[in-house]
């Protein structure tokens, strides 16, 4: 059993790598114009092709060439027939005589005298030779004359009883030898006995005919490589049918498709045949299409009848393989009921009413579908919802549906494609269909429709275009204190509204610029920063429907590009007595964008440079302060003042700082027991005028 699986596998590799010898048909002694090589041969197998069986078969030769073509089998192939015989059979005289040609004729006997059916340009039968017996070679011979008149032909025909054996595997291979010789030049018929048939082959392009009987066209092969058939005892053909509608049952009203295919050897004629019936009685048939369309109220069925449908394929050897349905007809249309509801994004969901079809919508809600569908017989319905808001827009569910989605106004209302004019004028609503069609499993169809209509609930767009020296600012721009801005609202829309019909308003840094006012009113205008760091624009605008919508956002203020150098707060530690040290700490803001130098001097007396950063927008007041060590020589009111100088310009300048710091002079340890002294006598005085003597005796 191994052996005979082992060899099978053998054989079918054998069958499918078919190229091994790959040899140009151009590199033999074959011309590429096969019309000067004509004739037929033919191969007839007797004998059931079953395993490890003796064959007996027929071969049959009948060839014609033309004179200008030699023979393999002498030298010189290239100069034609006439002059091979002359030079390798003759006398080389350049005349064909009786005897050159007798010689010529046993010479072709002699090289066709083959037994072994592959030498002879037959065949193999799967890993066998067929053994000629009895062969018979008749020579077709050219003229006497001239070597010169080669316009004549030369050939010959054979016949002979085969002998061969099948190997003990399951699968018949027949192998057509193509390695250059003349013959395979001529089509070559194979004739097998009923019940067998071709089976398949890697070369079928070149084979042609009927599954019985096939011819190889051995000249027509791409390359000089072995032709492998494999041949097989006829089946029934197999059958892959299918109704398009998978149902359980299928529609009264509407056409049901079937599609069939038959598979059988690729040489098999196959007859098909549709017929369709109605409680045993054939009602309509037709005969090798590969699908019909039958509608079965038009072939007089009704509601819960059966059709029965039978699709039958019939090969050359009348073998016939059928397919059939029953199946019920329901006539019966599904129902379905549908409820809508608009979901905002701020408050409470609401019915929405479609008695006159059209469902209103706001562009702002989810709009939530719910379908419910029945059908008389309990099978499956298939809710199907499109809409033309996209061609993707669909949703398909089961029995029972609910899908969600928004629809906005579409690209036919203003929006940032148009151009300012087109966009500042007004638009119409925006309407899109929702598209119902509920399907029973036998395939019957309702449908509804209904439209769409959005609500507008935006707001305008609002798109600030702002301007600096006649440029537009980018994130990077650097625009400073005191610069006058320019706001440009030439952009903006609403998507249904004229611009005209919206109201505006705008605040800056909590200071309201515009209230209520038109779009004429506000569409350009100027504004002044009157300080560094972020300036807060908000922009509020209403359609005439009231939706309103905002924008808020900074600008950032540079501070101006010079040094501004203000003083802010001046402290002081130790004794103000003229001779003592005092230390001074000034502290001052510098609201200008440029850096700068500076030092507190008190007369000649200064205190080293400190670094005065520049201001920013993120940092619009840079505090910094000075110290100053000062000797008290003088009493008075001490002389400050703060010196600068600017790092990247030519700025100068000097700021008095104004205190009440007053240096006393110098009063030493005996002033002070006077001081002292006079105060008690001065209290002694007083109180000897307010009680006198006696007063102060009690």
């Amino acid at each position: 059993m191994m052996q005979r699986n082992s060899i099978a596998i053998f054989l079918t590799l054998m069958l499918l790598i078919s190229t091994l010898s790959i040899v140009s048909a151009d590199e033999e002694d074959i011309p590429e114009d096969d019309v000067q090589i004509q004739g037929t041969s033919k191969l007839v197998i007797h004998d059931d092709l079953i395993a490890s069986q003796s064959i007996s078969a027929t071969w049959s030769l009948n060839v014609t060439i033309s004179e200008q073509i030699g023979t393999s089998s002498l030298d010189n192939p290239e100069i034609g027939i006439r002059s091979q015989i002359d030079i390798n059979l003759g006398d080389s005289d350049g005349n064909l005589s009786i005897s050159e040609i007798e010689s010529f004729q046993h010479f072709i006997i002699n090289d066709r005298n083959w037994t072994n059916s592959e030498i002879g340009g037959c065949c193999i039968l799967d890993v066998n030779n067929f053994t000629a017996l009895n062969l018979n070679v008749s020579v077709i011979s050219p003229n006497p004359g001239s070597v010169s008149d080669n316009n004549g032909t030369w050939g010959w025909t054979e016949h002979s009883d085969l002998s061969g054996q099948t190997d003990s595997g399951s699968i018949r291979l027949l192998t057509i030898p193509r390695v250059g010789n003349i013959i395979e030049e001529v089509p070559l018929t194979i004739v097998l006995p009923e019940p067998f048939q071709f089976g398949f082959s890697p070369m079928l392009e070149i084979i042609s005919g009927n599954s019985s009987e096939f011819t190889v066209n051995r000249s027509a092969a791409p390359v000089a490589s072995d032709i492998r058939i494999s041949i097989r005892e006829n089946m029934p053909p197999t059958i892959v049918a299918n109704r398009f509608n998978q149902g359980s049952q299928v529609s009264l009203n509407y056409p049901t498709t079937y599609e069939a295919q038959c598979f059988d050897s690729e040489l098999e004629n196959i007859e098909t045949e549709w017929k369709i019936s109605n409680n045993g009685i054939e009602v309509l048939s037709y005969s090798n299409e590969p699908w019909i369309s039958i509608t079965p109220s038009e072939l007089g069925f009704s509601h819960g009848e059966v059709l029965s449908v039978v699709f039958s394929c019939t090969d050359s050897f009348d073998e016939t393989e059928t397919w059939y349905e029953n199946i019920v007809i329901d006539g019966k249309l599904p129902t379905w009921e549908a409820s809508f509801t608009a979901i905002p994004t701020d408050s409470d969901s609401r019915e929405i009413d479609v008695s006159g079809g059209i469902i209103e919508i706001g562009s702002e809600e989810i709009l939530e579908i719910n379908i419910t569908a029945l059908d008389d017989s309990g099978n499956i319905n298939t809710i199907e919802i499109t809409s033309n808001k996209t061609s993707e827009w669909r949703h398909v569910d089961w029995d029972e549906m609910v899908a969600q989605s928004t629809f906005s106004q579409d690209k036919n209302v203003n929006g940032i494609h148009l151009d300012i004019e087109s966009r500042h004028q007004g638009k119409e609503e925006s309407r899109f269909s929702l598209n119902l069609s509920v399907t029973d499993d036998a395939g019957n169809p309702v449908y509804n429709n209904w439209t769409i209509l959005v609500i507008d609930q935006a707001g305008p767009q609002i798109l600030p275009e702002i301007y600096s020296n006649g440029s537009m600012i980018e994130l990077e721009s650097l625009v400073r204190v005191n610069e006058t801005l320019t706001v440009n609202l030439s952009n903006s829309f609403d998507d249904l509204d004229s611009i005209s019909d919206t109201i505006w308003t705008i605040i800056i840094d909590e200071e309201t610029i515009f209230d209520n006012q038109s779009f004429e009113e506000v569409e350009n205008f100027d504004y002044t920063p009157q300080k560094a760091g972020d300036n807060w624009f908000l922009i509020i605008a209403y359609d005439s429907k009231q939706n309103v919508n905002s924008l808020s956002f900074p600008i950032s203020i540079q501070p101006s590009s010079l040094v501004d150098i203000h003083f802010w707060n001046l402290s002081h530690y130790g004794s103000s007595i003229v001779g003592d040290s005092i230390l001074f700490h000034a502290v001052f803001q510098n609201f200008g964008g440029d850096a700068a130098m500076g030092r507190l001097c008190s007369q000649e007396v200064c205190s080293e440079y400190v670094n005065i950063p520049p201001a920013t927008s993120q940092y619009p007041i840079v505090e910094f302060g000075v110290d100053l060590d000062l000797l008290i020589e003088k009493s008075g009111y001490v002389d400050l003042y703060f010196e600068w100088t600017g790092v990247e310009s030519d700025q100068k300048g000097e700021i008095s700082i104004d205190h009440e710091i007053y240096a006393n002079p110098d009063s030493g340890p005996l002033q002070t027991t006077i001081l002292v002294f006079a105060i008690i006598a001065g209290f002694s005085w007083l109180a000897h005028r307010l009680w006198g003597t006696e007063r102060l005796e009690e």
